[in-house]
């Protein structure tokens, strides 16, 4: 019998190394799980500063003049009343005289300008558009800090025989006024 446990001894003599490495490779294992549970959540402190200092690209881009029409139907252009849009933000814009599902006078609006859409017929329009930096003629759309909005309330235009119907309105906040605005779906936009 001690025959043996010297036997067993020398065998484990020359394996102690393989049986030490697995203790460690094992206790290292063991350590990092428990590490693992107690590290401290990702910051997001950087990047919610990043978020709410966002600056949108304003650099000069492709733009039209004030004024440029981008679509018209006559049809609906006959008439007596006017539409004035103040565009008071930093970006361009392009509005959407809508009626009938389609638009009637879709124009370019720089940042700053004011336009006033004239000739409208007599009816009930709705007023959308959008805004941005860079515009592409081709693709008719901008290229930047592209949004689209739509006026919650319709434009009626009703002429008479002693006056004429018009509005004014801006594309951007005014204290005290009265008109809401609301996002739009590009694709929604995009079908006028």
């Amino acid at each position: 019998m001690k025959n043996f446990f010297s036997h067993l001894l020398s065998i484990a003599g020359r394996f102690w190394f393989l049986g030490l490495i697995a203790i460690v490779i094992i206790a290292g294992a063991l350590d990092d799980s428990s590490n693992s549970s107690s590290l401290p959540p990702p910051d997001t402190s950087a990047q919610a500063e990043q978020t709410s200092d966002y600056q949108p690209d304003l650099t000069p881009g492709n733009s039209l003049p004030t004024g440029t029409v981008i679509k018209k139907r006559a049809a609906y252009l006959g008439g007596e009343g006017q539409l004035e849009i103040s565009n008071g933000t930093s970006y361009d814009a392009v509005a959407k005289l809508i009626r009938d599902g389609a638009s009637v006078l879709t124009v370019y609006i720089k940042a700053g300008d004011t336009y006033t859409m004239e000739g409208i017929s007599d009816g009930t329009y709705w007023l959308a558009f959008a805004q941005g930096t860079d515009w592409d003629a081709t693709a008719q759309k901008f290229n930047r800090n592209e949004h689209f909005q739509s006026f919650d309330d319709t434009f009626p235009f009703d002429t008479t025989s002693t006056q004429s119907a018009g509005w004014e309105v801006t594309l951007n906040s005014v204290a005290g006024g009265t008109a809401s605005a609301s996002e739009v779906d590009p694709a929604q936009f995009n079908q006028y």
